[in-house]
């Protein structure tokens, strides 16, 4: 009786039905709606779900197995909270193993993470010998940071001389920063000193070995520690 239509006759007062063609062309385009707004409402909600990283997506099981690179990236994601939750331990836990096994980067990362004390207990002399590692290896990042903690005499003997030495060479590799720690220097040294730190810095540039990693430009500050 769905598709039918009641009618009554006027005499006889009986009730019967007719087949009405308009309501199958309702019935349809009732269904048609329906499907098309639960189909919406489907993607909506698909679309407002964020999408989580796959465990394939991320670097753990290369990293648990020792990879130093998966392993640097690792460190990275959780310092960043770059598909993870962020986490200065496990940040630097990474950076650690990684940084074990020669990589300039994560030498250069965990250093950072001592010297402001991210997930580890802050270590001035232990940062200083990390971040002197790659610095060594000619990564521009380090010898910018090295130079400050010479400057300030962070981790180390305070030597403005030393810190214009690796600042001279962090600016000869492009980092800006490098180059205006240098140029303020100038005026503090004597001219033997300048001559001696050219000197040493031009001998380094030529025989230092090349880093493992591309040298970004771009290099942290590393701020005087705060007074007692």
């Amino acid at each position: 009786m769905l598709l039918h239509t009641s009618l009554r006759c006027r005499e006889c007062r009986h009730r019967f039905w007719i087949f009405n063609p308009l309501k199958p062309l309702l019935l349809l385009a009732a269904i048609g709606t329906l499907s098309g707004i639960t189909a919406w409402l489907a993607l909506d909600q698909q679309s407002a779900t964020p999408t989580s990283p796959t465990a394939k997506s991320l670097p753990h099981a290369r990293a648990a197995a020792g990879d130093a690179e998966a392993q640097l990236q690792l460190g990275m994601r959780y310092s960043e909270g770059d598909g993870v939750i962020q986490n200065d331990k496990e940040a630097a836990k990474w950076f650690a193993l990684a940084a074990k096994q020669g990589l300039a980067e994560a030498q250069y990362q965990y250093g950072l993470a001592l010297l402001k004390g991210r997930g580890v207990v802050q270590d001035y002399k232990a940062a200083f010998s990390w971040i002197e590692k790659p610095a060594q290896r000619g990564y521009a990042k380090a010898q910018y940071s090295l130079g400050e903690l010479y400057r300030f005499g962070t981790g180390t003997t305070l030597d403005k001389p030393r810190a214009y030495m690796w600042f001279n060479l962090a600016a000869a590799q492009g980092v800006d920063a490098a180059a205006k720690a240098r140029d303020s220097l100038v005026w503090q040294l004597k001219p033997e000193q300048l001559a001696a730190m050219q000197d040493e810095a031009r001998r380094m540039s030529f025989t230092a070995p090349s880093t493992a990693t591309p040298v970004p430009t771009q290099a942290a500050p590393v701020a005087a520690p705060a007074a007692p």
